[in-house]
C-alpha cells in the first residue's frame, strides 16, 4: 500500500489522474470556466449598459438569469432565421413534444424543479396556438406575454416571465403593448439578440 502511495505521488506530470486529467487539459478546463464566467459577467454588464432606464428596480431585473434565458431565446429565434408562422408553429410543435417527455420523467423533473402542473401550463392547446399564430403573422416577431411565458415555462414560472418582460419593457429592449383582449403582446427591437449575440461571439474568440 505504501509503494502504492509512492507512485502516485510520484507520477510524472504529464500522465492522466484517475479522472483521465493531465495538467494540461485542466488548464484548458480551467480556461473554458473562466469564458463561461465571463461571458455571464459580460452579458450582464452590457445589458445593464444598454439599459434606457436606470432605474435599480429595472437593473436588478436585467441582472438576473431569467433575463439572460430571455436574450438567448430572442437570440435563437433571430439566430435560426424563424421569419414566418409555419417556422412559429413547428417551433411550438417541437415545445410540446419537449415538454410532455419532461413531463414523463419524474427524476428530471425534479432535478430541475418542476412540477406536472407546471409543465401542463407550458403547452400550446387548441385554444392558445391559434393565437400564437395569429399574433405572429398580423405582427411579425409578436408574442402574446403568456405565450412566451409558455416558451419559457421550463426556465421559468409565468411570474417571473412577466417582471422580466416587464424590466426590459422599461429598459427599452421590448415593446409591450395591451391589446383589445385584455393580453399583452410583446415584440424585441432587437438590442438583446445583438447584445447575446456579440458577447457570445467575444467569448468564443476568448478561447485559445
Amino acid at each position: 500500500m505504501a509503494s502504492r502511495t509512492a507512485q502516485k505521488r510520484s507520477r510524472p506530470k504529464g500522465n492522466a489522474d484517475e479522472r483521465g486529467t493531465t495538467p494540461s487539459t485542466l488548464a484548458a478546463d480551467l480556461k473554458l470556466l473562466e469564458q463561461f464566467r465571463w461571458f455571464r459577467m459580460a452579458l450582464s454588464e452590457r445589458i445593464c449598459g444598454q439599459s434606457a432606464t436606470t432605474d435599480e428596480k429595472t437593473l436588478l431585473t436585467l441582472r438576473q438569469e431569467p433575463t439572460l434565458q430571455l436574450a438567448e431565446f430572442l437570440y435563437l429565434l433571430d439566430c435560426q432565421n424563424i421569419r414566418d408562422a409555419e417556422q412559429v408553429d413547428r417551433m411550438a410543435e417541437l415545445h410540446n413534444a419537449y415538454v410532455v417527455d419532461v413531463t414523463k420523467d419524474q427524476a428530471k423533473m425534479d432535478r430541475l424543479g418542476l412540477n406536472k402542473n407546471r409543465l401542463l401550463d407550458a403547452i400550446f392547446t387548441s385554444d392558445t396556438r391559434p393565437r400564437l399564430l395569429q399574433n405572429w403573422r398580423e405582427e411579425p416577431g409578436a408574442i402574446d406575454q403568456s405565450n412566451l411565458a409558455r416558451f419559457l415555462g421550463v426556465v421559468m414560472s409565468a411570474e417571473t416571465c412577466r417582471k422580466v418582460v416587464m424590466a426590459c419593457a422599461n429598459a427599452g429592449f421590448l415593446q409591450r403593448k395591451k391589446t383589445p383582449y385584455g393580453t399583452y403582446l410583446v415584440r424585441s427591437n432587437g438590442t438583446l439578440e445583438r447584445i447575446f449575440g456579440t458577447t457570445l461571439h467575444d467569448a468564443r474568440m476568448k478561447v485559445p
